[in-house]
């Protein structure tokens, strides 16, 4: 079955969403940290703007919450960052006119703090993905049955499902025809997005031996991340058979991405739109000719968590046909934009 029944049989998501790429609140603590070695310093200052008392009042929320941030000592789990990221992440995901997200967006107040702030949250992220890999692994001893049962149990593992169908039928709608081969740069220490690739394309496979021949490539530049990732599918056992690893930079020489269908770029794979360019031109050249593109970015007021991906530059377009742009109205942060390479 291909994956245009796939997308026939989809069920458009029902208020329950993937925490794609964000960090939602959760009561426990961990042992380790990251210690924040510096820290900008925020003046606060309101400024002369002229905003609607909707976008004034989320601006405020946004730079109180900036404020709160600083002075944590690190970013790991524990009460306080799941209090205030938990209450930050409604809040820039919520749907709103389009003339109060720019006066938020436009805010002198905001405009300072964006870089500072998504930074926080990426860090924030990377912790909490860790958290959650070490849960799913455990102490090591239980059967891959057992572990399996953690992973799915995973609060927002039905979210990672239900984005994996919704890429994967942009993906088909792009392409004409289903993957067999993915990487995924940028995939970090909790490699939930590919596992759900994975499974789904497994899925839609003529065959076994067809299902077989699926693989998803991780790339990710932390060795740390790699080596959680990789015990963590250890520890589920054949469910994860087709995953596999490369500690490398992304567009590095070493990254050979010719013979994948399809390769993703994760949301936080450069810090902004320029150091973004130049990794995607490196890894489009690394490319072959029609296989696809698929890079995460943010819009709107989710901009203040992720940077906005502008993928119709003169350069890009040189290298890219984009296909198609997918916003949510949801819950979920980024956006995914999807582009051939040319050939």
């Amino acid at each position: 079955m291909g994956l245009t029944k796939l997308c026939l049989r989809l069920p458009w998501p029902r208020h329950r969403t993937r925490k794609a790429s964000v960090v939602k609140s959760s009561p426990y603590d961990s042992q380790d940290s990251i210690t924040i070695a510096e820290k900008p310093q925020y003046t606060g200052q309101p400024g002369n703007e002229l905003t609607s008392e909707r976008a004034g009042a989320i601006c405020n929320k946004i730079t109180e919450t900036y404020s709160e941030l600083l002075k944590l000592a690190n970013y790991e789990p524990g009460e306080q960052i799941n209090k205030l990221l938990g209450d930050l992440v409604p809040l820039c995901t919520q749907n709103l006119d389009r003339e109060v997200v720019q006066q938020i967006v436009q805010s002198a107040r905001v405009q300072e703090i964006l870089p500072p702030l998504r930074d926080i949250c990426s860090q924030a992220e990377s912790c909490f993905e860790s958290y959650s890999a070490a849960k799913i692994i455990g102490d090591g001893k239980d059967d891959p049955k057992t572990a399996l049962e953690r992973a799915k149990s995973f609060r927002y593992y039905s979210n990672y499902v239900e984005l994996a169908w919704l890429e994967l039928c942009g993906i088909q709608a792009a392409g004409r025809e289903t993957p067999k081969r993915i990487a995924f740069i940028g995939s970090g220490p909790l490699p939930l997005t590919s596992l759900c690739l994975l499974q789904e394309l497994k899925k839609e496979a003529d065959n076994e031996s067809d299902a077989q021949g699926i693989k998803v490539l991780n790339v990710d530049c932390d060795q740390a991340a790699i080596d959680i990732s990789r015990a963590m599918c250890h520890a589920v056992g054949d469910w994860s058979k087709g995953m596999e690893f490369l500690c490398a930079e992304a567009g590095s020489p070493e990254v050979d991405l010719t013979e994948y269908d399809v390769v993703y770029m994760a949301a936080l794979v450069g810090v902004s739109q320029e150091k973004k360019e130049e990794i995607t031109l490196k890894v489009v050249n690394s490319m072959r000719p029609g296989s696809l593109l698929v890079v995460r970015s943010a819009a709107g007021i989710r901009t203040c968590l992720y940077i906005e991906f502008d993928i119709a530059t003169d350069r890009l377009l040189e290298k890219l046909e984009p296909c198609l742009t997918l916003h949510p109205h949801n819950e979920v942060v980024n956006s995914v934009i999807i582009a051939r390479v040319k050939i």
